[in-house]
C-alpha cells in the first residue's frame, strides 16, 4: 500500500488540528546534551508556554510558532527548544528537540521560534 498525496495532506492537517494529541506547548532551555531520537525533553528547561499559532495553510506542512517578550528573555542564555503536548514544565515527552549555539538575551530582545513539520511520502 502506498501512502499517497491525499493521505500526507490529511496527516498534516490532523497533526496541525486542534486535537489534543498534537504539540500545543513550546519550551526553551539552556542545557547541553547530544541530540538523538531517544531524547525525551530538554536538559535544563527555562520556560514552557502555549504555542502562539499552528499554521496548516501549506499542503503537507505544519508551522508552529512560539513567542517570548523581552521581559521573559532578560538574562537567559538559550541553547535548546522543544515541542510538547503537555503544559507542565519538565513533564511529558517532546515531539522534537533542537539544540543550537548559545544565545544570551539582555532584556532588549524578544524571541520567536518557528518549527515546521513536513509530512511526505518516502
Amino acid at each position: 500500500m502506498v501512502f499517497v498525496n491525499t493521505g500526507t495532506s490529511g496527516a498534516a492537517l490532523s497533526i496541525g488540528s486542534l486535537a489534543s494529541n498534537r504539540p500545543q506547548y513550546m519550551a526553551i532551555g539552556n542545557g547541553s546534551e547530544a541530540l538523538s531520537a531517544t531524547r525525551v525533553g530538554l536538559v535544563e528547561e527555562s520556560d514552557r508556554r502555549i504555542i502562539t499559532s499552528a499554521n496548516i495553510s501549506i499542503a503537507n506542512e505544519i508551522l508552529y510558532t512560539g513567542n517570548w517578550d523581552s521581559i521573559d528573555m532578560s538574562g537567559l542564555g538559550l541553547t535548546e527548544s522543544a515541542l510538547f503536548t503537555q503544559s507542565g514544565a519538565n513533564t511529558g515527552s517532546a515531539w522534537s528537540v533542537e539544540g543550537f549555539a548559545a544565545v544570551t538575551f539582555d532584556g532588549t530582545n524578544e524571541l520567536q521560534i518557528q518549527v515546521t513539520y513536513e509530512v511526505y511520502n518516502s
